[in-house]
């Protein structure tokens, strides 16, 4: 079963996809290129009928096996598109939680993984009743269609952060951290950061004086005592004090971020001391070249990153290489860490493992959890810290 699993799944993410992805994880990035040296399969090779429930890697359990096996269900809601040109992003998640879930298993415990493709349809109750761990479905809307159909069970958003609006109404976790739990951490690191003789400037697009996030970051900075100014554009060199200048952009204009940290990176080639803070939607702006951002000192946080430096990432890529012949992606890092963090909870918990996650905190590869007590919606969040020298320190 695994060398046939493997060899199903290899020639599968060799396919070209034409699918546009739904980039609700990580926008403004591109997919990745396939880097398999395998020759696409036929038609007929690369059939799967779905819902997939065929045993997970070489830890397959056979039915009279189950009785003596602790067995946690998990049903996988994804857009495969199993009957068309494939899409290689949801495919790439769905390999990362097919390696989580097989790393999991053990000889006394084993997970049953069951893929339903979202865009034939969804799953009906009696099906979702099958199952330990619900994690998808991914849209917004397909969410929504599946709340009934849960019968009040608790189920996993992976990735839309729209269903965040759901979470205090329904038993809906959310797995990706938003834009607010970005922007309280950004303001915790400042001021952590904040040393006698620093200024704090609030840059703000006077366009979006009035935005959620500028709202948001202005009262965090007040609620922490922190004296700001606030400004359309980072100070001169001659209204420098004595330490740094530490820019906030409350800002979701692309043009006005790339002229600010394009100003801050000039400030310092000139010997200054600037400092930019921002949420990870600066990461995404195709506009803004990655040399500024370093040259600009700056601090971001972020819902996701792969530290190429740790040892845990290195070893996941040596495994993923072995397997699949190529480099794994964001999508392949999020199908291993959800599958990874609510697979093992569903195991330790069963039946009841919502009720547990503020007391299990997780680290990822790519991606942490942190809920606080009662809440439903993951607020961890990574430290990136570009450095002159062209690399990143995950600070957090």
């Amino acid at each position: 079963m695994r060398r046939y699993l493997i060899a199903i799944l290899s020639l599968v993410l060799a396919l070209p996809s034409v699918a546009s992805a739904q980039w609700y994880l990580f926008p403004g990035g591109r997919p990745a290129t396939d880097s398999t040296s395998v020759a696409p399969p036929t038609e007929e090779e690369i059939t799967v009928e779905l819902p997939y429930r065929d045993p997970v890697f070489s830890n397959a359990i056979e039915d009279d096996e189950e009785e003596a096996t602790a067995l946690t269900r998990v049903a996988l809601i994804l857009p495969i598109k199993s009957t068309g040109t494939p899409n290689s992003n949801f495919l790439d998640f769905y390999c990362g939680a097919l390696m989580a879930a097989d790393m999991l298993c053990s000889e006394t415990h084993r997970y049953r993984v069951t893929v339903y493709d979202s865009t034939i349809g969804l799953p009906t109750a009696d099906e979702l009743d099958e199952s330990d761990l619900v994690i998808g479905p991914v849209s917004l809307g397909d969410v929504e269609t599946i709340l009934p159909r849960m019968r009040g069970r608790f189920f996993v958003s992976p990735l839309d952060p729209k269903v965040t609006e759901l979470t205090e109404q329904f038993n809906v976790i959310q797995a990706p951290s938003g834009w607010e739990a970005q922007a309280d951490e950004l303001v915790h690191w400042l001021a952590e950061d904040l040393r006698e003789g620093d200024s704090v400037v609030l840059l703000q697009n006077p366009d979006e004086a009035e935005s959620a996030l500028t709202l948001r970051i202005a009262s965090a900075l007040g609620e922490a005592g922190i004296a700001y100014g606030i400004q359309s554009a980072p100070p001169a060199m001659e209204d420098e004090t004595a330490g740094s200048i530490r820019c906030i952009l409350a800002s979701e204009n692309d043009e006005f971020c790339s002229a600010a940290v394009r100003e801050i990176a000039l400030l310092n080639l000139r010997g200054g001391h600037g400092i930019v803070y921002s949420t990870s939607r600066l990461r995404a702006n195709a506009d803004l070249e990655v040399e500024s951002l370093h040259a600009a000192a700056a601090h971001i946080t972020a819902s996701y990153y792969a530290d190429p430096g740790s040892i845990a990432v290195q070893r996941f890529t040596d495994n993923y290489r072995s397997l699949f012949k190529g480099d794994p992606g964001q999508w392949v890092f999020q199908g291993y860490d959800l599958m990874k963090y609510f697979g093992s909870l569903a195991a330790s918990h069963p039946g009841a493992w919502a009720e547990h996650l503020a007391e299990n905190p997780g680290k990822g590869l790519q991606t942490d959890f942190v809920f606080g007590a009662g809440g439903k919606t993951n607020t961890a969040v990574r430290r990136l810290k570009y450095n002159a020298n062209n690399t990143i320190s995950v600070i957090k």
